[in-house]
């Protein structure tokens, strides 16, 4: 007996596409936020003799500054994994804060790391404000009427 050979039929070829579509977007992708800075780097300042100027030129910007109280720079780099169903997910993070005395010399070095991190629980408690409560329709047409022949003028 002679068998002709399956065709591929339209309707299973069109599946196959979007099945791997979809499995495409589940691809796991790796952000990398910050600048990484080695131990290499890290030796070269001396907390007690290395100086503010001499910390840029080393390190570079930092990612941000101590506002108040003491002088302290923060070199802050992150690793995001991104998946299209689970969203961002932490995979590590590295802070290392630079702390300067009044005279812009170091005075201490601290790495830390997402082990150190504190967890903070949002309140879900809603603020009760002043006003009336009203709907949106009433806030699309309050305003009809409402108009001063005076200001129109202006």
């Amino acid at each position: 007996m002679h068998s002709s050979p399956k065709r591929f039929s339209f309707k299973k070829s069109f599946l196959l596409s979007v099945g791997l579509c979809l499995l495409s977007g589940c691809s796991v992708e790796i952000e990398e936020h910050g600048r990484r800075i080695g131990k290499d780097l890290l030796n070269k300042i001396v907390p007690g003799s290395t100086q503010k100027e001499q910390v840029l030129s080393i390190l570079g910007t930092p990612s941000t500054e101590n506002d108040f109280g003491n002088s302290a720079w923060f070199y802050i780099a992150s690793n995001n994994r991104r998946t299209a169903l689970f969203g961002d997910k932490l995979v590590s993070r590295s802070i290392i804060k630079i702390m300067f005395n009044d005279k812009n010399t170091v005075t201490k070095i601290t790495t830390l790391t997402e082990k150190d991190q504190n967890s903070v629980e949002h309140n879900q408690e809603k603020t009760p404000t002043a006003g009336q409560e009203i709907g949106i329709l009433q806030q699309l047409l309050g305003n009809i009427g409402r108009f001063n022949a005076n200001s129109q003028s202006k």
